[in-house]
């Protein structure tokens, strides 16, 4: 963790990994009645076009190269399985072991971690990872006996920065992975927001679903249904910047700045004010193997210095090393150069 006895000018940033959508299969014990359901589009996929698309060597890659690294922390936007399986919670959960304990990891459910009805009633995602959902020394019995109503929780990995992580994960039909947050997420969010301490200075909003549009079907049938109730209440909490998966392709994006009469918890100020815009950032598929191109996986590391978030730079897998290097380190300035339609 950066020194905080040094002056602000020869502090290093406080830096965070974002990495996503995993996609850790494990068929282990399986029994043939547990794909009478939705799994059974989903193994058609995975024998078809999704068929080695997420190596999970490739997480286990990824986590030694953050646990070896100088990151802070790290974030997991969803999708860290791919039918919800136990068997492949129990994979998933030696992974982020790997990278580090609970301390070091954040993490949220994507609609791939409630694939079905059953992995939403039985709360699999929160039993698996109750203590990446909570901070150290907190009770885990919400996670553990809320599932979804858990949500949003807050986490303080420094004491300027705060993660909030929410869940638009929810079961859906076959062929079908729209998403959504809900009113009550947002109103808690408010409140948790408003309960800071004077000194934190940034608040990184996690979220599965990407708020941008995308191109064709995806958009109707795999996206954030309530995205604009979401994306207005990112200013009324003044977001530092909003994370998410969901696609395996890495985008970049902002929520443009609007004029406001003032919001609750804003610092109190005479008439209108104009809000900053709000980055958006989604880092792809972290073991993105699609068609055969393991240099599709990707993973971001945002650098935070005392004020706010002043970098974020990308990393892609260079199959010839084994490695991941420096792909991009302007993803901020791509960001806010580039403004999200809702």
């Amino acid at each position: 963790m950066p020194n905080s006895s040094l002056p602000a000018s020869d502090r290093r940033p406080f830096r965070i990994a974002h990495i996503s959508d995993l996609h850790v299969l494990d068929l282990a014990g399986t029994k043939w009645h547990r794909f009478l359901n939705k799994r059974m589009t989903g193994a058609v996929n995975l024998a078809g076009m999704r068929r080695n698309a997420h190596p999970t060597y490739l997480a286990e890659l990824l986590a030694d190269r953050l646990r070896e690294s100088d990151i802070d922390h790290v974030i997991i936007t969803g999708d860290l399985t791919n039918l919800a399986l136990e068997s492949e919670f129990a994979r998933a959960r030696l992974i982020v072991e790997r990278i580090g304990p609970p301390a070091f990891v954040t993490l949220i459910p994507g609609n791939h971690d409630l694939y079905t009805r059953g992995s939403l009633r039985h709360h699999r995602f929160e039993h698996t990872f109750s203590d990446y959902l909570v901070d150290e020394g907190d009770d885990r019995r919400s996670a553990l006996t809320n599932g979804r109503l858990h949500y949003p929780f807050v986490r303080k990995p420094a004491p300027h920065v705060r993660l909030y992580g929410l869940s638009s994960a929810i079961p859906t039909p076959p062929l079908l992975a729209f998403g959504h947050v809900g009113k009550a997420q947002l109103e808690r969010l408010r409140q948790l927001v408003a309960a800071e301490p004077p000194e934190v200075r940034v608040r990184i909003m996690l979220v599965h679903h990407n708020l941008h549009h995308r191109v064709g079907i995806a958009d109707h049938v795999a996206s954030l249904f309530d995205r604009k109730a979401f994306s207005a209440v990112m200013h009324d909490v003044k977001a530092t910047a909003v994370l998410h998966g969901h696609t395996h392709n890495p985008h970049q994006g902002h929520l443009p700045a609007r004029l406001d009469a003032g919001v609750a918890i804003a610092v109190s100020v005479d008439g209108p004010q104009l809000q900053s815009d709000i980055p958006v950032l989604g880092c792809g598929s972290s073991t993105w193997n699609h068609r055969g191109s393991l240099e599709r996986a990707r993973f971001n590391v945002l650098e935070i210095g005392d004020e706010g978030l002043e970098r974020v730079v990308s990393y892609r897998l260079d199959a010839n090393q084994g490695a991941f290097l420096p792909e991009h380190d302007d993803l901020l300035d791509k960001a806010l150069g580039k403004r999200i339609d809702l």
